[in-house]
C-alpha cells in the first residue's frame, strides 16, 4: 500500500495518452479501425485502483487509531484531490474558452460544475475543443462518491458492493440502447464507466487482502477477456454486434486492464520493460495529465496563432507537419502545466498532510 510510485505505470500512461491524442487528431485513413480510445479506459481503471488503494490505507490507519477518523480523512482526501486535479483542469478550461471552444463558451457552468458528461451525452456530435471533458467530469464525480463507499461500507460487504457497482455499466449500456434513444453518447453517462472503476477497485481490495502483484490466475483471466473483447470488437466494427454480449464488451476491457496493472506492479523485464522505463516515455507519462487536458483545444489555439496550418495543402501528406506542430504545442503547455501547477501543488499537499 505504501510502495513508491511505479515508473512502468507511468510508461503505460504515456502510451494511453498518445493513443487518445492520435484518435482525436489523425484522420481515419491514418489510424484505421483500431480502438485508440482504449487509453481512456486504462486511465479510468487505473484511477479506480489507485484511489481505492489510498482510501483503504486511510481506513486502515483511521480504524487503528481508535478515534473518530472518517470526517477528517474525507476532508483531507477531497482537499488533496481538488489541489491536484481541479487547478490544472480549470486552467485548461480557461485555455479552451480563450481560444474559442464553442461549447464551453455557450455552457460554461456545465463544465465548471463537472456535469459536462451528461450534457455531452445528449449532443449529436462531440464538441470541438472540449470533447474529452466527459471523462474528467466522471472522474470528479467518482472522487466525491468513492470515499463514502470505501469508508462506510462494512468490510465483509465491500466486494459484493463493488461487483454490483461494476454491473451498473453493462446495465446502463443496455438501458440507453433500448429505452433512451435520445442519448447520443451512452458511454458518457457516469454509470457507464462503473466497470472500469469497479475493476480497478476490486484489484485494490484483492491486493489489500493478500493477492500478489502479477497473480497468474488474474493474468489468465485478463488474456481470456482480451480475446473475447477482440472478437466482440471485430463483430461490432463489421456492423454485426452480438446481441446481449455487446454490453459487456467494455467490461472485458476493464478486466484486461486490471490484469495489466497487476502485472505492471510486479514489473516487466526485457524489451517491454526497457521501453516502459525509457526516459522519453517516462517524460510523456509524467506530463500525461497536462497532455490530456490541453490536446483537444490545441487545434483551436493553433488555428488562431498559425492559421496557415489549415490551408488545404496540409490536408495531404503534409498533414504530418500540422500534427508535429500540434504535438510540440501540446507538449510545451503540458510541461508548463506540470512545472508551474502540478508540481507545486504536489509539494503543497504533501506538506499539509497530517500525521
Amino acid at each position: 500500500m505504501s510502495a513508491p510510485r511505479n515508473t512502468q505505470l507511468d510508461g503505460w500512461r504515456a502510451f494511453a495518452v498518445l493513443g487518445v491524442i492520435w484518435l482525436h487528431w489523425a484522420p481515419y485513413a491514418w489510424r484505421g479501425p483500431l480502438p485508440f480510445e482504449i487509453g481512456l479506459y486504462f486511465f479510468l481503471t487505473l484511477t479506480g485502483f489507485l484511489i481505492t488503494r489510498v482510501l483503504l490505507r486511510d481506513r486502515d490507519q483511521g480504524e487503528a487509531s481508535g478515534g473518530p477518523w472518517r470526517r477528517p480523512a474525507l476532508r483531507f482526501f477531497l482537499k488533496k484531490r481538488a489541489i491536484r486535479i481541479l487547478i490544472p483542469c480549470y486552467a485548461a478550461m480557461l485555455f479552451a474558452w480563450i481560444f474559442g471552444a464553442p461549447d464551453i463558451r455557450a455552457h460554461p457552468f456545465v463544465y465548471l460544475l463537472h456535469v459536462a458528461n451528461f450534457h455531452i451525452a445528449m449532443l449529436p456530435e462531440w464538441p470541438s475543443g472540449t470533447a474529452h471533458y466527459w471523462t474528467l467530469a466522471i472522474q470528479i464525480q467518482f472522487y466525491l462518491l468513492w470515499p463514502l463507499v470505501i469508508y462506510f461500507v462494512p468490510r465483509r460487504a465491500l466486494v459484493p458492493v463493488l461487483v454490483v457497482f461494476a454491473a451498473l455499466a453493462p446495465l446502463t449500456r443496455w438501458l440507453t440502447l433500448h429505452h433512451f434513444p435520445q442519448v447520443e453518447h451512452p458511454g458518457a453517462i457516469s454509470t457507464a464507466a462503473a466497470d472500469y472503476f469497479g475493476a480497478g477497485a476490486l484489484l485494490a481490495v484483492a491486493m489489500s487482502r493478500g493477492l500478489k502483484a502479477g497473480d497468474r490466475r488474474l493474468g489468465r483471466a485478463a488474456w481470456v477477456a482480451f480475446v473475447l473483447y477482440a472478437v466482440l470488437y471485430v463483430f461490432d466494427e463489421a456492423g454485426r454486434p452480438v446481441a446481449g454480449l455487446r454490453h459487456f464488451q467494455q467490461t472485458l476491457v476493464s478486466v484486461v486492464f486490471a490484469g495489466l496493472i497487476s502485472a505492471t506492479l510486479r514489473g516487466f523485464g526485457g524489451l517491454l520493460g526497457k521501453i516502459l522505463d525509457h526516459p522519453a516515455i517516462q517524460h510523456i507519462g509524467k506530463i500525461s495529465y497536462g497532455l490530456y487536458l490541453f490536446h483537444t483545444s490545441m487545434p483551436l489555439a493553433m488555428g488562431c496563432v498559425l492559421p496557415f496550418l489549415w490551408h488545404p495543402v496540409f490536408d495531404g501528406p503534409l498533414l504530418a507537419v500540422r500534427l508535429i506542430v500540434l504535438g510540440l504545442g501540446s507538449w510545451g503547455i503540458a510541461w508548463l502545466c506540470w512545472r508551474y501547477l502540478e508540481q507545486p501543488m504536489d509539494r503543497f499537499r504533501q506538506a499539509k498532510r497530517p500525521a
